[in-house]
């Protein structure tokens, strides 16, 4: 039984080492992506029209995988102070993941920051920009403001219950962003990180209780609960 929790725990320490933030960052700014392609198109405005003109060149740069140019491009536009708004937000929030994969955290955190002053309401964006700058916490090392910015976004974006009858009625409310069970398990790690392992333990298990649906994230829940 020692063996098997030690055995968990040195999975869990390197799944939060080497794929606990880089990966889902590059999911969220994906869907960020996504959604500002959908925006260009509906949009009938000529002021949001001319914005997210202004991020064409990056995004394309983005697509083609192009990562140093689009890079260049986005930090071009802030710099300009030709954007404002949503769309500086975007652009802050595609120069930020490109920095953090190249593992400039203090860059990234800058524009991270950044990117969530200028979000306003706009969830997809505020919630990708408190996660990403809470996974450079997380990477240099700061648990406890990294404890604090994952508690926000749980706290802002988390909406499902896990109840039963009202899932399987389909009444059961949705969470507002898309990574509130990954923020969850960052979350776990971090507490334990900091001693805190009740708060850990019991993340662990809302995560189960209400997750429990998506197995990747339910089955590593489960997996910490039994290594303690």
């Amino acid at each position: 039984m020692a063996n098997e929790s030690n055995q968990n725990n040195s999975e869990i320490k390197a799944f939060f080492v080497q794929h606990g933030t880089k990966v889902l960052v590059a999911l969220v700014v994906l869907l960020v992506v996504v959604a500002g392609i959908v925006q260009f198109k509906d949009s009938r405005k000529a002021a949001a029209a001319e914005q997210a003109e202004l991020l064409g060149v990056g995004m394309t740069y983005l697509y083609a995988n192009e990562k140093d140019s689009a890079l260049v491009e986005f930090e071009s536009q802030i710099k300009a102070g030709k954007i404002e708004g949503l769309a500086l937000a975007k652009a802050s929030l595609f120069a930020a993941n490109i920095k953090f994969d190249n593992q400039d955290f203090d860059g990234a955190a800058a524009l991270f920051q950044k990117a969530l002053d200028n979000a306003g309401s706009v969830v997809l964006v505020r919630s990708a920009a408190m996660h990403g700058l809470a996974a450079v916490k997380i990477e240099k090392g700061d648990y406890s403001a990294a404890a604090g910015l994952l508690e926000k976004y749980v706290s802002e974006f988390a909406k499902r219950t896990g109840d039963k009858e009202d899932r399987f009625q389909k009444e059961e409310p949705l969470d507002e962003a898309p990574m509130v069970a990954d923020a969850m398990w960052k979350l776990t790690l971090v507490y334990q990180q900091l001693g805190a392992n009740d708060k850990a333990k019991n993340t662990a298990n809302r995560i189960v209780e209400v997750y429990g649906d998506s197995q990747m994230y339910a089955d590593k829940a489960k997996k910490f609960l039994a290594s303690l």
